[in-house]
């Protein structure tokens, strides 16, 4: 056989396998007899999802099974939307390994120190946390095989440290890892006097931006008519022409020729260059991070802002008028107990109108071993509650068993699916893709044997856009 018959029968070959993949990829995937928790609506003791080309094509409790589908007998499992993790710096830091460990790009040097939440009060409101990631390391598949199909990254600092990024955990370079460079202002709160002067004056300065943005333009200047027009204009009108018009002699004036100068006028060099108007003043640079923040008050943007406390929220309102509004999320990814639980503040994140996500467990008083349970009390008072999900592989496995105590303590059931899902998804705007099970959502599933909040309940299987993600 030639070398030329054998690339032709690879050719072949190839061509003919990545047809059988298209195809297999285009048959539809349907799941029945399963408990399914869409979180938009109710739970579906008996339920049929159709998953077709990475979407949700149906579900319901009475749905028709297209021909040639693929079939899965969940009989005993339950499906819920994938994890949606608000708060992450998975990947902000080097791997701590001995010797060399990658960089942000993947090539290899020596380990550096990662950032830490404190520091001084900034205002890199337009830094793109994803440029600082490392990305050649195992977290990001570690997380989406533990159930997170969805990921945020989380500047770090007080002020306003950067722009917060949206990640996909299955990409392997920057480019696939990254779904929105841009998703959402970073703004850190701490109760010293250096920080809580930054946000005041910056806020004001943004505020300023906007006032200049929606100044209305002034009216363009009319022309000035020229002088001969209106000497002709004059003279139809019957009047004398002026005397910078009158002909000398008897005779008309030429076409071109300038009026004569007035008595004591020098008269002007026609050779000689008229003066050039004065040269308009250059506008000032703009500042990319005030920029940022404008289009933060003008609703453009969205916040994510950390308060670790009750004291910080107060704090915050006392430096922050309350005419500085924009879309935002209270992160208290810790609570200091010290200086009170969110649910003190009750009142104020009412008058916000914003979800507050929390530490996934129950609190202690300050000062006190008594537990109290914010989550339920803001809830019951109207505050839509979050959780965060975790940034470590180990972190996320115990979001389950948490949630199961919650929900002991007097949490619905539903409100803590729903506060690792869909309030999330809505922090970070990508609700209309994910967070819930819906036709036309992606298909971002997790298939677990029995129920995620009993002590039996165990994640089986991860599906990200209808694809199953393998184990390593």
């Amino acid at each position: 056989m030639s070398m030329r018959t054998q690339l032709l029968n690879l050719s072949t070959t190839a061509l003919l396998l990545a047809g059988a993949a298209s195809a297999q990829s285009a048959r539809p995937v349907v799941f029945t007899n399963a408990r399914i928790h869409t979180v938009s609506g109710d739970v579906i003791e008996q339920g049929t999802l159709i998953v077709r080309g990475g979407k949700i094509d149906a579900v319901g409790a009475d749905v028709t099974i297209p021909a040639g589908a693929k079939l899965v007998d969940a009989s005993g499992k339950t499906i819920m939307p994938g994890l949606v993790s608000a708060w992450s710096r998975a990947g902000l830091s080097a791997p701590r390994q001995r010797g060399n460990t990658p960089t942000r790009g993947g090539r290899r040097f020596r380990s550096s120190r990662s950032s830490s939440s404190g520091g001084r009060a900034s205002n890199k409101a337009a830094t793109k946390v994803v440029d600082g990631i490392y990305v050649r390391q195992p977290i990001f598949h570690d997380l989406l095989e533990v159930g997170v199909t969805s990921l945020a990254l989380n500047p770090s600092g007080p002020g306003f440290p950067g722009l917060g990024a949206v990640l996909d955990p299955s990409g392997r370079t920057r480019g696939d890892l990254t779904r929105d460079d841009e998703a959402f202002v970073q703004i850190g709160m701490q109760r010293n006097a250096a920080a809580k002067k930054l946000l005041k004056d910056t806020f004001e300065k943004a505020k300023k931006v906007v006032e200049e943005r929606e100044k209305p333009p002034e009216p363009p200047k009319k022309p000035e008519p020229k002088k001969e027009e209106e000497a002709k204009k004059k003279s139809a009108e019957g009047e004398k022409p002026s005397e910078e018009t009158k002909p000398e002699s008897g005779q008309p004036p030429k076409k071109g020729d300038a009026p004569a100068p007035k008595e004591g006028e020098k008269k002007q060099d026609p050779k000689k260059a008229p003066a050039k108007p004065a040269a308009k003043p250059k506008p000032k640079p703009k500042d990319p991070n005030l920029e940022v923040l404008a289009d933060l008050l003008q609703g453009k943007r969205r916040a994510i802002v950390q308060i670790d406390s009750a004291a910080d929220l107060l704090h915050w309102t006392n430096v922050v008028d309350d005419d500085v509004k924009f879309p935002r999320m209270v992160a208290v990814p810790r609570h200091d107990n010290r200086s009170g639980t969110m649910d003190v503040v009750v009142d104020h994140l009412k008058k916000w109108g914003c979800s507050v996500l929390l530490p996934p467990s129950l609190s202690t008083k300050p000062s006190s071993a008594d537990l109290t349970h914010p989550a339920k009390i803001l809830h019951e008072a109207g505050v839509e509650v979050g959780f965060a999900v975790g940034d470590s592989a180990s972190g996320v496995r115990s979001l389950f068993y948490n949630l199961m105590q919650m929900v002991r303590a007097g949490l619905p059931a539903d409100v803590a699916i729903k506060a690792v899902t869909h309030v999330p998804a809505k922090a970070l705007g990508i609700d209309k893709r994910t967070g819930t099970i819906e036709e036309g959502k992606d298909a971002d599933l997790l298939i677990f044997t029995g129920d995620p909040l009993s002590p039996t309940g165990k994640l089986d299987q991860v599906w990200l856009r209808g694809q199953k993600v393998e184990k390593r």
